[in-house]
């Protein structure tokens, strides 16, 4: 998988989770074909929460639970799923962090288009 089949993996497995539920960057990876490359799907998740991408980017959190710390940004993912109505709570160190029991989107396989045919900001 070169690296725009990648992005465009990632991009169109993105825009399937579904409202009202997140998944992590490692499930991205695994759905994907490419399990050990979940730091990779979160630079690029990271990098769709700052253009003016249409894809639920917010939807998607650390394997631990974890919201976005990445300055602004993760205030920014906060409140897109809060808005979305998702519980986001604050850890013991102040994190933000979603209950992967109620509100996790863990399919065990999907089909994933390794293309885009979006007229977003993506470089794919």
């Amino acid at each position: 998988m070169d690296a725009s089949q990648f992005n465009a993996s990632v991009y169109n497995l993105v825009q399937m989770i579904p409202p009202q539920k997140v998944t992590s960057c490692g499930h991205i990876a695994r759905l994907i074909g490419v399990p050990n490359q979940a730091r990779r799907v979160n630079e690029l998740v990271k990098h769709l929460g700052q253009t003016s991408s249409s894809a639920p980017w917010h939807r998607v959190i650390s394997t631990s639970g974890i919201v976005a710390t990445h300055g602004e940004l993760g205030n920014v993912q906060r409140n897109a799923l809060e808005k979305e109505g998702v519980l986001v709570r604050t850890g013991i160190l102040g994190e933000s962090r979603v209950e992967f029991r109620q509100w996790g989107w863990f399919p065990e396989d999907v089909e994933v288009l390794s293309e885009t045919e979006s007229d977003d900001e993506w470089g794919a």
